[in-house]
């Protein structure tokens, strides 16, 4: 489990990019594996040729040595001598032991035209490739005659037809020689051809799946927006075609649920305002006040849960929005009301969003912040990132447990936030909610000098 996990910590987090490099790593290793045969099957063709080519020099020597009528073939032994070819005269307690293996006798025979007796020092390797270019003994004689290792030189003890022993060293060269440059060259061309086209599929072959996120993100935003087009593979279309059901299916419940919503406020309503008005015709003053406190906070409650569950739902359309105009216009509001509360900071720009979710968002945290505090303030912190939108109080806090919490819909800590201060638990909630419908988040902290801070953040960047 543990390698699995390193092993995906190492693999970029894109589906794009590890089909890429899964591919890509394929296709280096595949061009390494046809390079290495090419390397070996080339050694091998270029050392069968060079032991041919060597056969020949051995034999035209041979024939030419055996011609010359000098005493000891000195004239043609001379005419011989060269820098990668060595013959010389041996008696018969020189020659070497062993009987070369191989094709080596058979084709200086042919070339000759009859057998040879040829010995060797070592054995000879099986084929012509191997007995000519690697098998051609094991030294050059140096001096009186005793062997030279060297793995560039061979060696073979050859019986004349007077029979006269002589030994042949030739430099044999120790390995194919290397690629021509054009060779790497046209290797990377054609890899690099491969790669694009592996990287034009692959973008290709993803390219839906980022369509149909970007879809599902549309959707959870908007719910009129258009469907998904059921085009490309059968995968695909058929993908696509179960997200339009998915997506006609959420409009349809969204609309059951808003009729629901209008008839239960509907029928909701009725009863309450005939209880009012019957409450009216009570004699005792201290039954009916306590009756009409009851009915306003039912009133209160069935106002802020249909306000909260009909809410985010409107899809409202998103629009260019002067922030600092909505927060000179809360402030001013607030201070109509007796109430200030001061504004740090400006956005530089305006933000796309939905105006009456966002002032809605802004005034459940300005008014929470009234009610259990005495001097808050807004702050305003805008980056290419995100726009935060900060209110500031010195009241007493939440208690840490209930942080996390306290977003959850009726959810109201003990500590601080005591029913006589009035509410449900609902404003926080659709404060979160209308952070999340712009992809931003909801924060809240607790001040180390005291108080709440309540962030709000809106990204500037789609999600």
């Amino acid at each position: 489990m543990t390698a699995k996990r390193s092993l995906s910590a190492l693999l970029p987090s894109s589906l794009f990019a590890r089909i890429a490099l899964i591919l890509l790593i394929g296709l280096v290793a595949a061009q390494s594996l046809s390079l290495w045969l090419h390397w070996s099957e080339r050694a091998e063709v270029v050392t069968e040729a060079r032991g041919l080519h060597m056969a020949d020099r051995i034999a035209d020597a041979v024939r030419q040595i055996e011609a010359d009528p000098s005493p000891r073939h000195k004239k043609a032994l001379a005419d011989f001598q060269s820098d990668d070819l060595r013959i010389t005269l041996i008696d018969e307690s020189q020659i070497s032991p062993n009987t070369p293996r191989g094709q080596i006798q058979a084709t200086i025979a042919a070339r000759l035209g009859g057998e040879r007796e040829i010995r060797s020092l070592g054995g000879m390797g099986s084929g012509m490739g191997g007995g000519m270019g690697q098998g051609m003994g094991h030294g050059m004689r140096n001096g009186a005659g005793s062997p030279q290792r060297d793995s560039g030189w061979r060696s073979f003890d050859l019986r004349l037809n007077d029979g006269q022993w002589v030994r042949i060293v030739a430099s044999v060269a120790p390995s194919a020689p290397a690629l021509p440059a054009n060779f790497y060259a046209h290797l990377l061309l054609s890899l690099a051809i491969v790669g694009a086209l592996v990287m034009l599929v692959v973008r290709q072959a993803t390219l839906p799946l980022q369509r149909l996120a970007q879809a599902a993100d549309n959707l959870g935003q908007n719910l009129d927006a258009p469907p998904l087009s059921e085009t490309g593979t059968t995968e695909m279309r058929s993908a696509a075609q179960a997200f339009n059901r998915m997506g006609e299916k959420i409009r349809r419940l969204v609309d059951e649920r808003s009729r629901a919503l209008a008839a239960v406020s509907h029928d909701l309503r009725t009863p309450l305002t005939r209880l009012r008005l019957r409450s009216e015709l009570i004699d005792d003053d201290r039954l009916r006040g306590q009756m009409a406190a009851d009915l306003d906070a039912m009133t209160q409650m069935i106002d802020a849960t249909l306000d909260y569950l009909r809410g985010i739902q409107e899809n409202e359309p998103v629009r260019p929005i002067d922030i600092n105009a909505l927060l000179s216009s809360l402030s001013e509001d607030a201070l109509a009301l007796g109430r200030e509360i001061p504004v740090d900071g400006q956005a530089q720009n305006s933000y796309p969003g939905r105006l009456t979710a966002l002032r809605r968002a802004l005034q459940n945290l300005i008014d929470n912040a009234f009610k259990y505090a005495r001097s808050p303030r807004l702050l305003v912190q805008d980056s290419p990132g995100a726009l935060r939108l900060t209110v500031l109080d010195d009241g007493p806090g939440i208690p840490a447990e209930s942080l996390s919490r306290v977003t959850e819909p009726y959810y109201r800590p003990d500590a601080a936030r005591a029913s006589d201060t009035g509410g449900v638990g609902l404003g926080l909630s659709i404060v979160k909610d209308v952070a999340l419908l712009h992809g931003g988040e909801l924060i809240l902290t607790n001040r180390p000098e005291g108080g709440l801070s309540v962030t709000l953040v809106l990204p500037r960047q789609p999600a």
